[in-house]
């Protein structure tokens, strides 16, 4: 793949994103209660979720899935959308998990199972894990405590999704941006599809890119008043997600709303994309969405900031939000969030914006 989204990354000819296939959609799926059939029917949040309840150690609750064989490496990854910020668990993320795999079960239940990955202390509403998979055939989620905040319901899970990255992971996206990336990116069905990955799919039949959505709303570049602040978790982000080799930033409309200097808020993205980029990771920069609120008044300036960024950078230019939203500015819902429609648009347009990494015509 090219590995990278600068304007020098190949030639003509380059080869385009290695794809990273989902594998598990519509796969025979088994669950210790409930319905499992709903886990890997890529469906997202209200089309329904697995529900587990608040599990125990002793008592824990598992959804699998048989993927079959011939796989070296997968990547495994489960989304709690109810949750509406990256850093929220109470509506139905996992307080404690791990991921399995087996050779020989034949209902989920049964036979020999290795922990390949385990988390303890779960503090996110979506996160993807990598582990080897030659020999195996099955991959298992074992819940075993719910979050001290849960509601009443417990632990739900909209979906597992199942990548293939034996030839390594590099179709993976992590969209990180405020409360506009939160609502535009859970890939909700039907009110948020198609999603990026669905565009992409369809237009590339081979390709299915894995998404992380990590929007946690009012956040800034950088804060220093206890809000949150995209320059404060960027690494633990990137420790968190190491198979996520794109990184999509959605940040401005919060920056200008606060009055941040725009010479300020460059310096801050300038910083982020250094942060993404000495992790061997690849920014895009979207443009911030127009908005018909009067505090906004001064988008201009910052977008030019993230234009020259991208430049600067040799970034390739993501999806040009403000054009889109100033001719459809009733596609927002309160003049800065956007409705269904809008949502489905942004989705699209990040689509557009990098379709030429898969196509490597550069």
């Amino acid at each position: 793949g090219t590995g990278g989204t600068g304007g020098t990354a190949g030639g003509p000819d380059a080869p385009g994103i290695t794809p990273n296939p989902l594998i598990s959609r519509g796969k025979p799926a088994f669950a210790s209660s409930g319905r499992a059939s709903v886990i890997n029917d890529g469906k997202y949040r209200s089309a329904g979720t697995w529900i587990a309840g608040k599990p125990t150690t002793a008592a824990p609750a598992w959804a699998a899935i048989q993927v079959g064989t011939g796989y070296e490496r997968l990547l495994l990854s489960w989304t709690a959308s109810y949750n509406y910020n990256y850093t929220d668990v109470q509506y139905g993320a996992p307080g404690a998990y791990r991921v399995e795999t087996s050779s020989d079960s034949t209902d989920g239940g049964d036979g020999t199972w290795e922990t390949v990955a385990e988390v303890t202390d779960n503090t996110v509403r979506t996160r993807a894990h990598s582990f080897d998979f030659s020999g195996q055939s099955w991959v298992r989620f074992v819940v075993t405590a719910a979050p001290a905040t849960t509601d009443e319901t417990g632990v739900q899970i909209d979906e597992i999704d199942v990548h293939d990255i034996s030839n390594g992971a590099e179709d993976t996206w992590f969209f990180l941006g405020d409360s506009i990336t939160a609502f535009a990116y859970d890939r909700d069905t039907p009110g948020t599809q198609p999603s990026f990955a669905e565009n992409i799919h369809a237009a590339h039949e081979a390709h299915f890119p894995a998404m992380i959505n990590g929007g946690i709303g009012g956040e800034l570049t950088r804060a220093n008043d206890g809000r949150p602040s995209a320059l404060d978790r960027i690494d633990d982000v990137l420790e968190m997600n190491p198979d996520f080799h794109f990184f999509a930033i959605g940040y401005g409309t919060n920056d200008s709303w606060d009055q941040t200097d725009p010479t300020t808020f460059k310096a801050n993205l300038q910083e982020l994309i250094d942060r993404i980029q000495a992790a061997g990771r690849a920014p895009v920069l979207a443009r911030i969405p127009f908005s018909p609120d009067g505090h906004h008044d001064a988008l201009g300036v910052f977008n030019q900031a993230i234009d020259e960024l991208t430049q600067e950078n040799d970034l390739l230019p993501g999806p040009d939000l403000h054009a889109y939203f100033e001719e459809h500015p009733e596609q927002l819902d309160d003049k800065v969030h956007p409705g269904p429609a809008g949502r489905v648009a942004m989705n699209r347009l990040w689509a557009d914006a990098v379709d030429v990494l898969y196509t490597g015509q550069q």
